[in-house]
């Protein structure tokens, strides 16, 4: 009887080494891949610039063409996600056989994963935020300029008060990285040291609470004037300037159009290098945490180790929670009609909406994360 139970966990052993040697041999070729801008996209970025800085010489009203193109822009550029990629672009989605690896450890009733599940679509969100802070900031701060320059009275105060959001908004994001175990980590210990203070009334609560109130408030109105206000900004400038109605769309539109191209190309850039990193956290986290324990654990198996069925059984579900952890994103390529690649980071949802996989990255929270 103990030879067949450890003949046959040794068999489980050897299926799942296989299956995270598979999930390494993926990644590390994958980090061979190039997806940097083409030479056409590089050109196409240099001629834009030049066409910039030659209208903003001779055309007196671009700073508001500039200013309105850049409010376009944060409205329409979260839609160019939704534009199918070519093809060509490589990813963990690209020609592989995914539902097996799932199957091995594996939904519906999800609702008391709901935190589990909404931290996961928190964390792409903002990971793929963050290759946007480079050209956001630059177009933003421009706009502050532009805006100090024209002396728009009250519009041009909305103008840098929105602007101004928009830039602490992706500076908190290049700076806090708020998709990492790190940042809610530190939200925790916060919370935490908070509580305990209140509890033992080391300190006035006066003295707890309003710099907590403050540091909230000012966050709400980031938060609200970042993502929400954008759209009002736009209106009230199509409405109070006539400059850019009309045959002044013209322009508006060709300043768009540049402003989408160059963000695109500066977010493939930024991306690229993101995603490369997080494929080395992945490969370091499953060769430690995974793939070195199960081979250490087939080797006691193979000289009966007294014992080792009860280790292997206490630890297998960590190992198991950090193998679906390093899987639960999918990094792939994306472009435009083969030009600008960017990476994205998206949850695998054959993953998320398993109720299994999920209920075990609940109940092992403490499983090495690869963001």
């Amino acid at each position: 009887m103990v030879e067949a139970t450890y003949s046959e966990v040794q068999e489980h052993i050897d299926r799942l080494i296989g299956g995270v040697r598979t999930e390494l041999d993926h990644d590390t070729a994958e980090l061979g891949r190039s997806a940097v801008p083409g030479f056409l996209s590089r050109l196409l970025v240099a001629d834009l610039v030049l066409a910039n800085f030659l209208f903003w010489l001779v055309l007196p009203d671009y700073a508001l063409y500039w200013i309105t193109a850049s409010f376009f822009l944060y409205v329409v550029y979260p839609f160019l996600f939704l534009i199918p990629s070519s093809g060509q672009s490589g990813g963990d989605g690209a020609g592989r056989t995914r539902g097996s690896l799932a199957e091995r450890f594996g939904g519906t009733d999800l609702a008391e994963y709901r935190w589990t599940i909404a931290k996961i679509f928190w964390n792409s969100f903002f990971i793929n935020s963050q290759p946007l802070a480079p050209a956001f900031m630059i177009i933003y701060s421009l706009n502050i300029l532009f805006a100090l320059l024209l002396g728009e009275g009250l519009i041009g105060w909305l103008i840098i008060f929105q602007s101004a959001a928009i830039l602490l908004f992706y500076l908190a994001i290049a700076v806090f990285k708020p998709y990492t175990g790190g940042f809610l980590d530190s939200v925790i210990g916060l919370q935490t040291s908070v509580s305990a203070k209140m509890h033992r009334r080391v300190e006035p609560l006066w003295k707890i609470v309003l710099p907590i109130g403050l540091a909230a408030g000012i966050v709400a109105l980031v938060l609200i004037a970042a993502m929400l206000l954008p759209g009002f900004t736009l209106g009230v400038i199509w409405k109070s300037e006539e400059t850019v109605s009309g045959v002044g769309l013209i322009p508006v539109l060709f300043v768009l159009a540049s402003q989408i191209i160059l963000v695109r190309y500066a977010q493939g850039a930024s991306s690229s290098r993101l995603v490369r990193r997080l494929r080395q956290r992945k490969i370091e986290v499953l060769t430690r945490y995974v793939l070195a324990p199960l081979e250490a654990y087939r080797n006691q198996l193979l000289k009966a180790d007294p014992g080792v069925l009860d280790r292997f059984a206490q630890d297998f579900a960590d190992i198991r929670a950090t193998f679906l952890s390093s899987k639960v994103y999918r990094m792939q390529v994306q472009d435009l009609a083969g030009l600008l690649p960017i990476h994205v980071v998206v949850p695998d949802l054959e993953l998320v909406l398993n109720r299994e996989t999920i209920r075990l990255l609940e109940e092992q929270p403490g499983s090495r994360q690869i963001l």
